[in-house]
């Protein structure tokens, strides 16, 4: 899908199949962009990793995905309505830190925010390098 598709259907055909509830918020234009692969490959990653995480962790009912593209820089935010944790003791695990890793080496950034008992917010910038397509 992801690769037929693109990044917004790819992550809403994902969602669809999750036991919980899902809203993609993305600018429209996005649906019709392709970007590099390696930063398509990021987000998709990104997304499906705290989909992971917060079936695993957090004991949502609700996530919420935002993708907006703003001077050169795709965004990508995840939050959920769970648990949360503290960042601080180490709980995010390795699944954060390799996810960190994976976007600084596209050229990005990853912070995370969480707080025991507030849910969970995970933010990724990444340059928005476009592709044609044919």
């Amino acid at each position: 899908m992801l690769t037929d598709r693109g990044i917004v259907e790819a992550i809403e055909a994902r969602a669809a199949r999750l036991p919980l509830g899902v809203t993609l918020e993305c600018d429209p234009d996005l649906r019709l962009t392709r970007f590099d692969e390696a930063v398509e490959g990021g987000v998709w990653f990104l997304v499906s990793e705290c989909f992971a995480n917060t079936l695993k962790h957090s004991r949502a009912e609700r996530v919420v995905v935002r993708i907006t593209r703003t001077d050169g820089e795709l965004r990508v935010e995840v939050y959920d309505d769970g648990v949360g944790f503290d960042p601080a003791a180490g709980e995010a695990g390795g699944g954060l830190g390799g996810l960190g890793d994976r976007i600084a080496a596209l050229g990005g950034a990853l912070e995370v925010e969480s707080t025991p008992r507030a849910g969970t917010r995970v933010r990724a910038t990444l340059p928005a390098r476009e592709r044609s397509v044919a």
